[in-house]
């Protein structure tokens, strides 16, 4: 009888997989496996087993080890990264392995947080508790205790007495409980509940529609603008959700003693958004475990959760884009929240993006997905409305459209937005006269402020008065970034970094000085202007600590802060009740941009850092600082009319077909030197432009940024009408590229639906 032959993926840049032997030891599909691979061993996934193999059964080598201290991965998640690994163009092997958090990539048992769990048998459902005499008090309470929850934990039994362990233990002696051994889920501190608002009809609305259909497959856009409540409405969908598997699950019957009910998994873009939907969340739904899953987890922390989302134990899932391919093996709900957000695309390795990842995903298990934004991406938007001023009518309808046009908060209104033209008044150290006005009247009234200026570090730009020499980063193509407090010039790039110097190194001449405002010469201004104001800096560069987010935002919400100063950071999700002014500062660059898709990033952003001011019962305003304050976005921004805003910049991308109307994808390619940037890039353009009519094939060019981290760029556009054409041409492109020897002197890969071009 032939041995079985079992198919392995590793973490490798080839696009295969890898033929062992089990060595007569029982493995699953979806197990980890420890395998000899050339003079090392490898960490692998079975993911298929064949009765032959191409290569000699004598030749194969046989696993070395197979890990038993983990759930094997289940094969609707092997199913749903093999089909990202193909769409994105990228060896399953790799985009499998980097699904899994550190410790399982180790070649190591993976050690986990565990607990005994104790449920009673048939016998100890019928005992009668009075028959245990009254010295046995703590066997008395377990034996009660244990009949009327079903189960508990050791943590639960703590907290019945200090001796209860032992009495749970005396139990299964007697034949009254069994145990099991079940992963520890953290006990949080109870946070003081929040009451149930009121609905207000649009809510009631989105909720309704969105349940009426929650056991299919539905996208719905829930575009509401901020401060709408969107958040309200997830929750009111988790509750039916959860709530409903809760009353028809019978923990009880169910050995395991994990929860079959069901799970949901909310993605959000960044980390620092995650505590505070994390305390709302706990706050409203208290009975249900949640667990969070981002980068700032400490591998132990990222492998426990992972762990309990796993085994089911955990129905509440936050995390950011990764998260998607998290095994969830009750998985009835996903929501994305900022679904418009660059931060679920991927930029490098697996170039996937988190939203289109999540709507496969929950069409494979008939489940729905809830896009929200207050600026929906265009192309979710076009899914929704379609391009209702042209000609395709048919594109309507494919996401279910749910609108929240009014302030949840009845007393609280949208903020008054003023475009400020800088060429007419007299700037005050980078401020107009109206913003250091309204700036002090909040003050005044003990109101907050936010100001919003997209870049952090002291200056951007090194200026010699002389010449005009500018600082300039060796490695990269942009300027470096004057740090004053460290004295230091960096590249926000690449990260590398030197003293600012004493005199220009083109000239000689000592008059150097930093040119254009960031985040921290923002600060020092307002702390020079107004010197009794409490002012805290939000960027990359002021929370690197752990939890140093968390604890401004409590600062804020504590009314210790009057002025925050911030990157994007702060731009949304947050809600700060007392915060009334909105100053933003310096986003002009955006507005001509050669990226196609800058002012639609810079009405999103400017909506979203508008939307902090005035959410509860005080006005708020936004001042925005422009030289153009007549430009279409901004005379869109002050009307806050998403809609017509996103109608128009639809048209545009029609008539010069520009996505979302057709497909596009990048081949990128970087090398030090750039001839061979180019040899390659040549050979693919030739290849592509010979594979398919279908498909527009563009010229080799260089991109904005020509060097990066001291690597030569460049990158070939090619387009589609049909996104069945553009993928069989990526395919066979990839394949045919792969086997040229020219592939393997430069960096290159496949970014399919490209967000930066």
């Amino acid at each position: 009888m032939p041995k079985p032959i079992l198919k392995i993926a590793l973490d490798v840049p080839l696009d295969r997989l890898f033929d062992y032997l089990s060595g007569g030891v029982a493995v699953q599909i979806g197990q980890r496996v420890l395998v000899p691979f050339g003079r090392r061993n490898q960490i692998g996934i079975v993911v298929g087993v064949a009765d032959s193999s191409e290569f000699a059964i004598e030749k194969l080598k046989s696993i070395t080890q197979a890990f038993t201290d983990e759930q094997p991965l289940d094969a609707q998640l092997l199913s749903l990264v093999k089909f990202s690994a193909d769409y994105y163009q990228y060896p399953f092997g790799q985009a499998l392995l980097a699904a899994l958090p550190a410790r399982l990539r180790q070649i190591a048992p993976a050690v986990s947080r565990k607990q005994f769990a104790y449920q009673l048998t048939d016998l100890g459902q019928q005992a009668d508790v009075e028959l245990i005499t009254k010295r046995q008090r703590v066997l008395r309470s377990v034996l009660a205790a244990l009949q009327m929850s079903n189960q508990l934990t050791e943590a639960e039994l703590d907290t019945i007495s200090s001796t209860a362990r032992k009495a749970a233990k005396a139990l299964v002696g007697l034949g009254y409980a069994k145990s099991k051994q079940v992963l520890a889920v953290q006990r949080v501190p109870a946070i003081l509940a929040t009451p149930e608002p009121q609905l207000n009809d649009e809510q009631m609305q989105a909720v309704a529609s969105i349940t009426k259909d929650i056991h299919a497959f539905r996208a719905w856009l829930l575009h509401g603008i901020t401060g709408s409540g969107k958040t309200e409405v997830y929750i009111r969908l988790m509750q039916h959700i959860l709530q409903e598997a809760d009353s028809q699950t019978n923990t009880y019957q169910n050995p395991s003693f994990q929860n079959h009910g069901a799970q949901i998994l909310v993605l959000v873009p960044e980390i620092n958004l995650t505590p505070q939907l994390e305390a709302r969340f706990r706050a409203r739904l208290p009975q249900f475990t949640l667990v969070s899953l981002h980068s700032s987890l400490s591998e132990s922390e990222r492998l426990h959760h992972w762990q309990l989302a796993q085994s089911g134990t955990a129905q509440i899932i936050i995390g950011t884009r990764l998260s998607i391919f998290t095994p969830l093996p009750h998985l009835k709900l996903i929501i994305i929240d900022e679904e418009h957000d660059s931060s679920y695309k991927q930029q490098d390795s697996m170039r996937y993006h988190a939203r289109d990842v999540a709507l496969v995903r929950a069409k494979r298990l008939n489940i729905p997905v809830v896009l929200g934004s207050a600026t929906p991406a265009l192309e979710s938007w076009y899914n929704a409305v379609g391009n209702q001023a042209q000609s395709d009518k048919n594109q309507a309808n494919k996401y279910g459209l749910l609108s929240l046009k009014q302030r949840a908060v009845a007393a609280a209104q949208l903020p008054q937005i003023d475009c400020i033209d800088t060429t007419k008044v007299n700037l005050q150290h980078g401020l107009t006269p109206q913003l250091i006005a309204a700036l002090r009247l909040r003050l005044a009234r003990k109101e907050q402020s936010l100001f919003f200026i997209n870049r952090r570090g002291y200056s951007p730009v090194l200026l010699c008065s002389a010449c005009h020499w500018i600082a300039s980063c060796t490695r990269c193509s942009s300027k470096l970034v004057v740090h004053l407090g460290q004295k230091r010039l960096r590249c926000h790039h690449c990260g590398h970094e030197q003293k600012i110097p004493n005199q220009c190194p083109s000239c000689g001449d000592a008059d150097l000085h930093p040119t254009g405002h960031g985040t921290q010469r923002l600060e020092q201004t307002l702390a020079q202007l107004l010197p009794t104001a409490r002012i805290a800096r939000v960027d990359r560069d002021s929370i690197s600590r752990k939890h140093a987010l968390v604890d401004i935002l409590d600062r804020v919400h504590n009314q210790e802060i009057d002025i925050l100063v911030g990157t994007q950071m702060l731009a949304k999700g947050h809600d700060f009740p007392n915060l009334t002014l909105v100053g933003v500062i310096d986003t002009d660059n955006a507005l001509y941009s050669p990226d196609f898709r800058a002012s639609e990033r810079l009405f999103a952003q400017l909506m979203q850092v508008a939307g902090r001011a005035g959410r509860a019962d005080k006005a708020g305003q936004v001042i925005i600082q422009t030289q153009f304050p007549d430009h279409a976005l901004f005379n869109a921004l002050r009307r806050q009319d998403y809609e017509s805003y996103a109608n128009d910049l639809l048209q545009e991308r029609e008539q010069v077909q520009f996505p979302p109307y057709v497909f596009v994808a990048l081949l990128r390619a970087e090398a030090n030197d750039y001839a061979l940037v180019q040899q390659f890039l040549q050979f693919a353009f030739e290849q592509a432009r010979s594979l398919s009519n279908e498909v527009l094939v563009y010229d080799p060019v260089r991109p904005q940024m020509e060097r990066l981290k001291g690597m030569e760029r460049g990158h070939v556009l090619m387009q589609a009408s049909h996104r069945p054409a553009l993928q069989k041409l990526l395919s066979h492109l990839v394949s045919k590229i792969r086997s040229q020897a020219i592939a393997a002197k430069v960096r290159w890969a496949v970014d399919v639906n490209p967000l930066e071009f």
